[in-house]
């Protein structure tokens, strides 16, 4: 093998290494609200989500449940115009007092899917 076509190996390794780990890459959340860790006083009159990078509404969304595991109503998931890594969920009614489920999706720009799931507590 001749010293060039070794260096041209080598820079493909690494290229073709680069590209594996800019790939692999997922969104990962970053920021809720509301929080998990602090019962809402009042009703919340939306769900946000922080992603460390942007991810696409019209894939990614969520599904909130009440303590009985009932399916509460949401809004239409939009992301924030300024920021396209917060996705913002409207609640359309006040909730009631009581601890919450959210499951959650989303779709990278990139088109990596992740999911997860916390519970908040609003205490009127």
């Amino acid at each position: 093998m001749s010293r060039n076509t070794i260096a041209i190996a080598a820079l493909a390794a690494v290229a073709i290494g680069a590209l594996a780990t800019s790939a692999d890459a997922h969104p990962k959340l970053t920021y809720i609200s509301p929080a998990t860790d602090v019962p809402s006083k009042a009703s919340p009159t939306e769900i946000k989500l922080n992603f460390s990078e942007g991810v696409i509404a019209k894939f990614s969304g969520l599904e909130l449940k009440d303590e009985a595991g009932k399916s509460v109503a949401i809004g239409v998931p939009v992301n924030d115009p300024a920021d396209q890594r917060q996705l913002v969920v409207p609640l359309p009614r006040p909730l009631t007092a009581g601890r919450y489920t959210v499951m959650w999706h989303a779709v990278s720009q990139d088109t990596h899917h992740v999911k997860g799931e916390y519970s908040f507590e609003v205490a009127h």
